[in-house]
């Protein structure tokens, strides 16, 4: 009997324990389902990335109205499933409204004499910087007293008493339209390989086929944001306006009549790399602190809504023949290559220089010497002429500087620290402010 009674307590035991069970999973199913729910994008274009964080490369676009899939989230950014089952990283405050695409970014400039950024918005959080009164920061949103901001490729705060908001969005390149009856649209040009082609005018029709950088079509209508071609077969598709290029009476794409940073695509060239370690000083190569600079820099003006292209991203070997293709195909507005200098003895002169070639070359780097002199660490030795290949072979605004000399004492204590190559990505990025001011 007493077996019996025991049999029956574990099987009530059991059956208990089977019931909290499926509870336990139809809830944690129900939380799994709530977190992969629905999201639609209200911005007019968002980027998805390939990891969350604005460091990491854009894989795609998204327009407004169109639905993801949310998977999870991780440091404020979303990891969505798109239309065609592609898997990438949206920034959560893309979605909620309080931001859009870079394109429509509010300006912010500080007000402040020495502000800090900071990691969150309060201010017990890190300091990541200090800015300068009148320095330009992209604005993301407010909230409770505090801005965020882009900041070096990664989001940061600033207090909202300490920077003033320009109502106007960044400006966008603007293009002669189809209705523009003085230059009519003959051919659109993608601008990257994997461009899709799709059955209609959304990102939501499906695929016709995918094409590579360079290729060319003709036009028929536009179509929203989208513009109706004819394929190589005679088939038809829509491509998106925001990855192609037009042409006018097949001529090659007038150029953008580039009046802000925003608008322009600039070349950052770090130079040597690779089995070119360039000039030596006591524990680091020239090659290492360049490409460092060049990153920072990279990071300030597309923080500016600028196109940054780099030559190098790392310690790779680049061809000077390779780093002028990259910015004469790419029709750069700027080609800046970073350099840092060595004489044959140790010590006989210290600080910056800025080299030309063209004459086409001279109003930018006098903007940017200039500035060099003015708020530079290191002495500044002025603007010269300089025969080099990367800056005479460049049929684009192009010019070398020298950031300091690595057998100087003073300079190569100085030049491999980060507020030193922070402060000269601040001064370039200034410079070019100037420099596309119409």
């Amino acid at each position: 009997m007493e077996n019996k009674l025991t049999l029956k307590k574990i099987k009530k035991m059991v059956s208990l324990l089977i019931i909290t069970l499926f509870i336990g999973l139809t809830a944690f199913a129900t939380v799994v389902l709530a977190n992969q729910g629905t999201i639609k994008v209200d911005a007019t274009v968002v980027n998805v990335r390939t990891g969350p964080g604005l460091s990491y490369d854009i894989m795609t676009q998204v327009t407004g109205g169109e639905k993801v899939t949310m998977l999870t989230e991780e440091n404020e950014w979303y990891k969505v499933r798109l239309s065609n089952d592609q898997i990438g990283w949206i920034a959560s405050w893309l979605i909620e409204n309080t931001e859009v695409s870079a394109a429509t970014n509010k300006i912010g400039i500080v007000t402040g004499e020495e502000v800090n950024i900071r990691s969150e918005s309060n201010l017990d959080s890190e300091i990541l910087g200090k800015v300068a009164n009148g320095t330009e920061l992209t604005v993301l949103f407010q909230q409770e007293g505090w801005t965020q901001i882009q900041y070096y490729g990664q989001v940061a705060w600033i207090s909202s008493d300490l920077i003033k908001i320009n109502e106007t969005p960044l400006a966008t390149t603007t293009v002669a339209s189809a209705e523009d009856n003085s230059a009519p649209i003959q051919t659109v040009t993608t601008r990257s390989s994997g461009t899709n082609i799709r059955s209609g005018p959304s990102v939501e029709s499906t695929v016709v086929t995918t094409v590579d950088k360079g290729e060319s079509f003709t036009y028929l209508s536009t179509e929203g944001d989208w513009y109706k071609i004819t394929l190589a077969d005679g088939q038809t598709g829509y491509v998106a306006n925001w990855v192609v290029d037009l042409s006018a009476d097949q001529q090659p794409a007038p150029t953008a009549n580039v009046t802000s940073l925003a608008e322009a695509t600039i070349v950052i060239d770090a130079g040597h790399g690779g089995n070119d370690p360039g000039a030596l000083a006591n524990t680091f190569y020239e090659k290492e602190v360049t490409l460092d600079t060049a990153q920072l820099v990279a990071n300030r003006l597309r923080d500016a809504g600028a196109n940054v292209i780099l030559t190098r991203s790392d310690d790779t070997f680049v061809s000077l023949d390779e780093r002028t293709v990259i910015s004469n195909q790419a029709n750069a507005d700027v080609f800046i290559s970073l350099h840092y200098d060595s004489t044959e003895h140790a010590n006989e002169i210290s600080g910056t220089t800025t080299y030309y070639y063209h004459d086409k070359d001279m109003p930018l780097a006098e903007i940017v010497n200039g500035n060099l002199k003015q708020n530079g660490i290191l002495p500044n030795n002025g603007v010269r002429f300089g025969d080099f290949y990367v800056t005479r072979e460049n049929t684009q605004p192009a010019i070398l500087i020298e950031l300091g000399y690595l057998n100087s004492d003073v300079d190569q204590i100085t030049v491999n620290t980060s507020s030193y190559q922070t402060s000269i990505a601040e001064i370039i990025y200034q410079s070019l402010n100037q420099y596309f001011i119409p």
